[in-house]
C-alpha cells in the first residue's frame, strides 16, 4: 500500500514539476520583458530561470519523497497535500534566485542604477556636443578628413548611450536620466565657428575625453561582472580613440588662435575644470597637495564589480590624468591651462 501511495505521489509530483518548470520559464521571460533585454538576454533569463527552477524542484521533491517514507501510510496523504504547494514555492523561488545571482543588496543595486543612469545622460550630452561640433567644422575651415573622422564619434556616443541605458534598466530603470532642453542646443550664433570649435575641443576632448580614459581604466580593473566588463571595455576602447582624435584636433585648431583668443579660451576652460572636478574629483585634493591616498578597503567597495568604484579611488584616477596628460598637454599648445586651473574656484 505504501508503494502505491509513493508512486501516486511521484506521478502527481512529476506533473506538478512540469507545470512549475513552465512557470519558472515564465518568470524568466517576464524578467527579460520588464527589463527590456535584447534577444540574447531573453535566452539567458529563460535558461537561468529553468536551471534555478529545476534545482528547486529537485531539492523539494527529494525532501517530499523522504518525508512520505518517514511518516508512514496514514499520514502520507497529509504530507503530500502540504508538500506539493511547498514544492511549487521552492521551484519559483529557485528560478527567481537564479536571476538575482549577482548578490547585490538593494542599496548597492540602487547606487549602481543611479550611476549608470547618470552615464546615460552624460553620453547623450556628448553626442549632442559632437553633433554640433561636426556641423560647424566646415565653417571653421577644417579639412574634410576631420569631419569624416568626427562623424564616427557621434555614432560612438549614441552607442554608448544605449549600452549605459541597458545596464541601468537591468539594475532597475533609468527614469531619472533626463537632460534639460537647454542642453540639447549648444550653438551660439554670436561665437565664430573657429572659437566654437576651439571651446568644445578644449573642454570636451582635452579635458572630458582625456579624463574618461583614465577613469575607465580604473573601472575596467575592477569590473569583474562579465556584462559590465564588456560595456566598460567598449567605452574604454572608443574613448581612447576620441582622446587621440581630440588632441590631434587641438594641434590643428589652437595654434591658429591669437593671444587674446587664447586668453579667452583659458577663462572658458576654468569653467570646464570646475565642472569636471565637481563631477570626478569631488574636491578631494587641495591645491598643491599630493594625489588622494588609495583607500585600504577600496578593493572591497560594494559595486566595484559592476562599474562603480570607491569615490576616493575614482578621484585619484581623475587627478592623476589631470596632472599627467590634461594640464601639460594644453599648456604645450599655448593654452593657459595652469592659470585656468587656478581660476576654477572663481568660475564655480
Amino acid at each position: 500500500m505504501m508503494t502505491v501511495v509513493l508512486l501516486a505521489a511521484m506521478e502527481k509530483g512529476l506533473l506538478l514539476m512540469l507545470v512549475l518548470l513552465c512557470a519558472a520559464m515564465a518568470v524568466g521571460l517576464h524578467e527579460a520583458w520588464s527589463l527590456k533585454r535584447g534577444p540574447l538576454g531573453w535566452i539567458v533569463s529563460a535558461l537561468l530561470a529553468l536551471v534555478g527552477g529545476a534545482a528547486g524542484s529537485f531539492v523539494s521533491s527529494t525532501v517530499l519523497e523522504a518525508s512520505i517514507m518517514a511518516v508512514g501510510e496514514r499520514t502520507a496523504p497529509l504530507v503530500q497535500s502540504l508538500g506539493l504547494p511547498l514544492m511549487g514555492a521552492m521551484v519559483l523561488l529557485g528560478s527567481w534566485g537564479a536571476l538575482r545571482i549577482d548578490g547585490l543588496d538593494d542599496a548597492t543595486r540602487e547606487r549602481l542604477r543611479a550611476a549608470w543612469s547618470a552615464r546615460v545622460a552624460a553620453e547623450y550630452r556628448s553626442m549632442v556636443v559632437f553633433s554640433e561640433l561636426l556641423a560647424r567644422m566646415p565653417e571653421a575651415g577644417l579639412p574634410l578628413e576631420v569631419s569624416c573622422a568626427a562623424s564616427r564619434l557621434v555614432a560612438d556616443e549614441a552607442r554608448h548611450t544605449e549600452h549605459c541605458a541597458r545596464l541601468a534598466e537591468a539594475l532597475g530603470g533609468r527614469a531619472d536620466a533626463t537632460i534639460d532642453d537647454g542642453d540639447l542646443r549648444l550653438d551660439d550664433a554670436s561665437l565664430p565657428a573657429r572659437l566654437f570649435v576651439a571651446r568644445w575641443t578644449a573642454s570636451m576632448f582635452c579635458v572630458g575625453e582625456a579624463a574618461s580614459v583614465g577613469l575607465l581604466q580604473a573601472l575596467a580593473r575592477e569590473a569583474t561582472d562579465p556584462c559590465v566588463g564588456a560595456v566598460v571595455g567598449v567605452l574604454l576602447r572608443d574613448e581612447s580613440l576620441h582622446d587621440r582624435f581630440g588632441w590631434a584636433l587641438a594641434r590643428t585648431v589652437f595654434p591658429a588662435l591669437s593671444d587674446d583668443e587664447r586668453e579667452w579660451l583659458g577663462v572658458d576652460l576654468a569653467f570646464a575644470f570646475a565642472h569636471y572636478e565637481r563631477m570626478h574629483g569631488r574636491a578631494l585634493r587641495p591645491d598643491g597637495a599630493a594625489l588622494p591616498d588609495d583607500p585600504a578597503d577600496a578593493d572591497s567597495y560594494a559595486g566595484a564589480s559592476h562599474g562603480v568604484i570607491d569615490p576616493a579611488r575614482y578621484a585619484r584616477a581623475w587627478y592623476g590624468r589631470l596632472d599627467a596628460v590634461i594640464l601639460p598637454g594644453l599648456a604645450a599648445l599655448g593654452v593657459p591651462a595652469y592659470e585656468a586651473w587656478a581660476l576654477r574656484h572663481e568660475a564655480r
